[in-house]
């Protein structure tokens, strides 16, 4: 069974989402991948965010969802067993892995096997006090629950799409293959 790992934040909301996503529609296409994720950044929140487990339950997913657990933080033994890293917002997360983890994030994506997307974070609360009466906003880009969510979606079955045309090609006999 291969693995791919998919990392945000807080391990709370995107990469969450993406794993639940991704191991649906890989047990539907019956793909030898399974999905699992974390965050790159220790967090007291727990569960999982309220707009992915919506998002869930708007498309009938929210059963599909493992053992609820709390948020777990990367290590280097994730990046080791995973098959395929999944960086779900390169402006956001690029720097973390370099600062974190050195030169492996860049050796990883030599060898095909780190990727980054860009989905944002969901908005952070308006500012408060003086800020907003200047209206000074967030310098980190977002994007609103809902587009994130359909944009996770779309990714991961565009990803499972790649995935299964990749192990149909490895299943069939070279013969077969034109």
């Amino acid at each position: 069974m291969n693995k791919v790992l998919f990392i945000c934040t807080g391990n709370w909301y995107r990469s969450r989402l993406s794993e639940v996503l991704f191991n649906y529609y890989a047990m539907m296409c019956k793909l030898d991948w399974r999905a699992d994720s974390r965050g790159m950044t220790e967090t007291q929140i727990r569960g999982i965010s309220p707009d992915a487990m919506q998002y869930l339950e708007q498309k009938g997913l929210h059963t599909y969802l493992d053992e609820p657990r709390d948020p777990e933080a990367i290590k280097v033994s994730d990046l080791e067993e995973a098959d395929l890293v999944l960086v779900l917002c390169r402006d956001e997360h690029e720097g973390m892995m370099r600062e974190r983890f050195g030169q492996i994030p860049k050796i990883l994506e030599s060898q095909g096997k780190l990727r980054f997307w860009n989905v944002f974070d969901v908005p952070v609360e308006a500012p408060s006090g003086l800020k907003s009466l200047f209206g000074v906003k967030s310098a980190r880009q977002s994007q609103p629950s809902k587009s994130s969510c359909e944009h996770i979606d779309l990714a991961v079955k565009l990803l499972i799409h790649e995935l299964s045309e990749n192990q149909m090609k490895v299943t069939l006999n070279p013969s077969e293959v034109e």
